[in-house]
């Protein structure tokens, strides 16, 4: 059957709904007579005369604890003889709905299970029973009012497809007894156990529960009614809404606990994660903080203070002369880059961190090289001589202190004796040239006085004879042995 189909001139058939019972098709329906929503339950079962005999009985049925049934009749849709019962739509909280996710307490599952069983006791007044009473027959209104729905319809159509035996007072009592005992656990009735029932269940109720587990419930509604009896039909006004409020079932506590498990395990995991990536953050900042500090202390130690003091001052000087001489000129006579050779000077002698351990080799292979110049040159410029130059001009500077010319060349003078290179060898070239001078004066004063050779003929100047006409003669010596 489809949706939008006109049964009897007066129901159209909206939504399918799931149902249990084979051979029955169920429907919302819009009664266009009287202008509200009913249920449409088709039966295709060859037991549709029987279903639908039972359903005229029922709807003589006025007891407001029972839906009531407003019409059945049988049509011929596309050739085929079709049966259908029209049943009041009852607005509420459905129990099946309910008891898959929660269960209820003591009050309210006495409360609906008496009101159950009271609207079956007026069917049976008339001759009629449920036969397939479960938890989808029962719907809870939100003024509290306990609504059946079935009776006339679902047994025959259950017991035609042999789900129950024939509808009985007997079967609706011990089916009465079960819903309770699933309203009161949140169980099925063939998984539940005594132990399952909760505390503070009214004696009877409890005998009533335990008896039903056991297979001995009562045979009769009126015991039943007596077992539940008196309860407190005011405890299901606003049953709708109080739903959300209700405990979960055992089933659903589990699962929602696992779940809560699994949250907090991940929760608890990724915890973890962001620590342990915390921890490494901080331990890389810490290694490398402590490797500056450690680096640090050991330039500490082993840097000479003065060196350090020297080339701070050589830096500072250095930034100071690159701003004087972009206005000044070079000096006539003072050869030279005074700026080119100071920036050699400094940067050919960086200052190494030497390492904490006096054996451990050095990163580069220069760097003691280094290191040792650089010491040497610091060692050399902490004190020094005035050169020749430098007292020249500071000679003209005394004598012409107006003169700018030589101001600029004496200051140029002295930034070069103050850091003229690498090695300052004006003491070693002055000693030297001392050195050489004296060996070349002792070497002259020995020369002087060493005998001239026999070999060695002078002749007289002929300036020097008194009279250059007359040659002295010579009277030669006899011999002795003439």
């Amino acid at each position: 059957m489809q949706a939008g189909t006109v049964l009897g001139a007066r129901f159209t058939l909206l939504d399918r709904i799931e149902h249990d019972i084979p051979g029955i098709e169920r429907f919302d329906a819009h009664d266009q007579r009287l202008d509200r929503p009913v249920v449409v339950d088709l039966v295709h079962s060859a037991s549709a005369a029987a279903v639908r005999q039972q359903a005229t009985r029922a709807s003589r049925l006025r007891d407001p604890r029972l839906a009531r049934i407003v019409a059945t009749g049988r049509e011929a849709i596309d050739g085929v003889e079709v049966t259908y019962v029209a049943v009041e739509q009852v607005p509420g909280a459905v129990l099946d709905h309910v008891l898959a996710t929660h269960r209820l307490d003591s009050r309210r599952a006495i409360a609906v299970v008496g009101g159950a069983a009271r609207a079956l006791a007026a069917a049976r007044g008339e001759g009629l029973s449920h036969g397939y009473l479960r938890p989808a027959a029962v719907t809870v209104t939100e003024r509290g009012r306990v609504v059946v729905s079935g009776v006339g319809i679902d047994g025959e159509a259950a017991s035609q497809a042999q789900l129950v035996p024939t509808p009985s007072e007997a079967g609706d009592a011990r089916a009465l007894a079960l819903m309770l005992v699933h309203a009161l656990t949140g169980i099925v009735p063939v998984e539940a156990t005594p132990d399952d029932l909760p505390d503070g269940i009214p004696g009877s109720a409890r005998t009533l529960a335990v008896d039903a587990l056991r297979g001995s419930a009562p045979a009769s509604l009126g015991a039943v009614v007596d077992a539940l009896s008196p309860f407190d039909a005011r405890a299901l006004v606003g049953f709708t809404d109080a739903v959300a409020t209700f405990p979960p079932t055992p089933a659903v506590a589990r699962a929602t606990a696992a779940r809560a498990a699994r949250d907090a395990e991940e929760a608890e995991r990724a915890r973890l994660e962001r620590l342990e990536a915390s921890r490494a953050l901080i331990a890389a900042e810490t290694l490398a903080a402590a490797v500056h500090e450690a680096d640090e202390a050991v330039a500490e130690q082993v840097a000479d203070p003065e060196l350090r003091a020297t080339m701070r001052k050589a830096e500072e000087f250095r930034h100071e002369r690159a701003a004087v001489t972009e206005q000044m000129p070079v000096v006539a006579g003072v050869e030279g880059d005074l700026d080119g050779e100071l920036e050699v000077a400094l940067d050919a002698a960086p200052v190494p961190v030497a390492a904490a351990d006096p054996e451990e080799a050095p990163a580069d292979k220069y760097e003691a090289n280094f290191d040792t110049l650089e010491i040497m040159v610091a060692s050399q410029n902490v004190t020094r001589d005035q050169g020749t130059w430098e007292l020249v001009l500071e000679a003209w500077h005394r004598r012409w202190p107006r003169s700018a010319t030589v101001a600029r060349s004496l200051a140029r003078a002295r930034a070069r004796a103050e850091f003229g290179g690498p090695l300052n060898g004006g003491r070693v070239v002055m000693v030297a040239g001392v050195l050489a001078v004296a060996v070349a004066i002792a070497l002259a004063l020995v020369w002087l006085q060493a005998p001239l050779s026999p070999d060695i003929i002078i002749e007289p100047d002929p300036s020097i004879i008194p009279n250059p006409g007359v040659t002295e003669t010579s009277t030669p010596v006899p011999s002795p042995n003439s």
